[in-house]
């Protein structure tokens, strides 16, 4: 039996415990980097920075996918809170605050069209089929622009591309019905949820029930509806977002896109209410298939007045208890386009 001395037992010693401290650190870091992997992961949920999910499948000549539309991912920080509806100011805040962060699809060919040189007015525009669909020998595409205020740069942009764009605003000194050299057709009217010739501001206000019907585009579908209207701090965008929910008008919009005004403070409830009414709102059109795909912060004006480098956070930060306003631009696609606005709504059965 061969016989070892002091110093090659030592040597063994070292070696083994060498390989030990390898094998362990390899083990570690390896869990560590998945930890750490978890954590960003969470980090980045927790903001809502998540890559939005993809739709890969085939499309068919109708321009219908024959994939499964994506699932929405709910924000984890969502999940803590007391139930919508019922949680507290801040809660509510922090809940329509993540949603409108989280892209719920990733459009891979859009256009950014229209807007002043800061960008205002201009609004996201998803190429992609079928939300945007060949129109060869099918006529031409067709938009409603609500709420324009003597800025036509996306409205006109639009017809370039070769659709019928009709514009939308009460507040204007243009004349109605009025052309632009675009093609844009000028309305002097203001969309609310009932008929009233003498309505908000003494404005001529129409459904949108009914603007399609006196335009003649019952049977047709509205491939680009844009709301971007002002009403005091707030807008109409609830009330827009109310009829076509329940006229089932959303089924027949390709393309969607909002200028969302929440106005603070939070603490008082018919803010409150609003607030839980348009996250109510846009989590049944995610249930009618429709998607968020972009949101665009709206600062521009308190860069100009308060501060060049105004975030949006800062305006979170005292929503609850004063009086300031949270703009948000937001676009959507619809995933599940059924038909035309006649056979979605004037044909419906009561």
């Amino acid at each position: 039996m061969m016989k070892l001395n002091i110093k090659t037992i030592a040597l063994l010693l070292c070696v083994l415990l060498a390989i030990i401290y390898v094998t362990w650190n390899l083990v570690y870091v390896t869990d560590l980097n998945d930890l750490l992997s978890t954590a960003n992961h969470q980090s980045e949920d927790m903001l809502l920075r998540l890559k939005a999910p993809k739709s890969d499948g085939q499309i068919t000549s109708d321009g219908s996918f024959l994939k499964e539309k994506p699932a929405i991912l709910e924000p984890l920080a969502n999940r803590e809170l007391k139930p919508a509806g019922e949680a507290p100011p801040e809660e509510e805040l922090e809940r329509i605050w993540n949603y409108v962060y989280q892209r719920q699809y990733h459009c891979t060919d859009s256009k950014y069209l229209g807007g002043r040189e800061n960008g205002d007015g201009a609004y996201d525009l998803c190429v992609e089929k079928p939300f945007w669909p060949d129109r060869t020998g099918q006529g031409k595409c067709l938009v409603y622009s609500f709420g324009v205020a003597n800025d036509f740069t996306f409205d006109d942009e639009m017809a370039k591309l070769g659709c019928e764009v009709h514009s939308f605003d009460p507040s204007t000194e243009l004349a109605d019905n009025s052309v632009r050299e675009s093609g844009v057709i000028f309305h002097k009217v203001g969309i609310s949820n009932e008929d009233d010739d003498n309505g908000f501001n003494g404005w001529k206000m129409r459904t949108l029930k009914t603007i399609l019907r006196e335009l003649g585009h019952q049977g047709r579908h509205l491939d680009f509806l844009k709301v971007d209207t002002d009403k005091g701090s707030t807008g109409f965008e609830d009330i827009v977002m109310q009829q076509i929910i329940e006229t089932g008008l959303y089924k027949c919009v390709r393309q969607y896109s909002m200028e969302i005004h929440m106005a603070g403070p939070l603490t008082n409830s018919e803010n409150l209410n609003r607030c839980r009414l348009l996250y109510r709102q846009m989590r049944t059109l995610n249930d009618g298939g429709w998607r968020l795909f972009n949101t665009t912060d709206n600062v521009r004006a308190a860069k100009v007045l308060v501060d060049p480098n105004y975030k949006q956070t800062m305006n979170r930060q005292h929503i609850v208890n004063y009086k300031k306003v949270i703009l948000w631009e937001t676009s959507f696609v619809n995933f599940d386009v059924s038909g035309t606005c006649q056979e979605v709504l004037f044909d419906r059965k009561p």
